[in-house]
């Protein structure tokens, strides 16, 4: 009958062989490096046979240690899944979220469907509001986490995590031309977007204000209408807008901060519904910089 192999010791395998060499496995796994070099060879032990080739430093693997390393990263995985899926039954609770509508309909969607699937006993209350609104209810313990922008510190006695700074893009219609007057679309005051485009414009630049909304949507369509131009990250924009950093004789908008305001005590069920909204927040940050990235290969070709 076929040994039964170690997880533990396919997991410090799978380590040890990313990491390059024992030494840093040791650190990553938290323990001694002849600790590490007795695990593999135990793991050749069970195997009867050599899963290493000597290069000096260098960690290599032979034919046979490169198979056995692509079935550890199966088992592993699986494993991790098993472990998962039995300890998802076991969470259950109420998450309060709020957020902002710029990741309620960009971030949300994923993030819920994800942690319902992985935790179907767990209930989730998500509002969508303002910033000042979110950390009002935030401080009365009407919310557990709170996803926002800012530009400085919001008071009160918050675990404040920063995910990415942005850049802030002005956001019109390709057609639309500025004019010596410009006609400015947000949201309604306090917002930071406002503040900023005003700071970049200054007193010697014209402007008005065509449209004051609560609604992102409704920035969006009075922007597609042609009604005027608006400030913005670059999550969420519509499909056919476009999108500049600064406009002809000003300086560059500034940065604003991605932030995660939580509690200090976390209940475990609110602990993987932050896991799953990070998760998904910093994928679509990756797709964002990406296009980011294309956008600008293209404008320099």
């Amino acid at each position: 009958m076929p040994p039964l192999l170690d997880l533990e010791l396919l997991r410090t395998l799978v380590v040890a062989r990313d990491a390059g060499n024992f030494a840093t496995a040791a650190r990553l796994v938290g323990r001694t490096q002849s600790a590490v070099s007795l695990q593999m060879r135990k793991l050749e032990a069970q195997l009867g046979g050599e899963i290493f080739r000597r290069n000096g430093r260098k960690l290599d693997l032979n034919p046979a240690g490169e198979l056995l390393l692509e079935y550890s990263r199966r088992l592993l995985a699986l494993n991790d899944e098993a472990v998962e899926a039995t300890i998802a039954f076991d969470v259950s609770g109420r998450v309060r979220m709020g957020l902002l509508q710029d990741f309620a309909e960009t971030v949300l969607p994923g993030t819920l469907s994800t942690f319902a699937s992985a935790h179907p006993f767990a209930e989730t209350e998500i509002v969508v509001d303002r910033s000042v609104n979110l950390i009002d209810k935030l401080a009365a313990n009407e919310l557990d986490l709170a996803l926002l922008f800012e530009r400085a510190k919001a008071p009160g006695p918050f675990t404040r995590t920063r995910i990415a700074s942005l850049p802030m893009y002005w956001v019109h219609h390709p057609k639309h031309s500025p004019g010596q007057t410009l006609s400015l679309i947000f949201l309604e005051a306090p917002c930071v977007f406002r503040d900023a485009a005003l700071k970049n414009l200054g007193s010697r630049q014209a402007w008005r204000q065509t449209l004051s909304t609560p609604s992102l949507s409704g920035i969006w369509a009075a922007v597609e209408a042609g009604l005027g131009i608006s400030v913005r990250t670059s999550l969420g924009v519509p499909n056919g807008l476009a999108k500049s950093r600064q406009l002809p004789g000003r300086h560059k908008l500034p940065l604003v901060e991605i932030t995660l305001l939580e509690r200090e005590t976390m209940a475990p069920v609110v602990a993987r519904f932050r896991e799953a909204l990070l998760e998904r927040l910093n994928g679509q940050l990756n797709l964002a910089e990406a296009s980011r990235k294309r956008e600008t290969h293209l404008n320099r070709a």
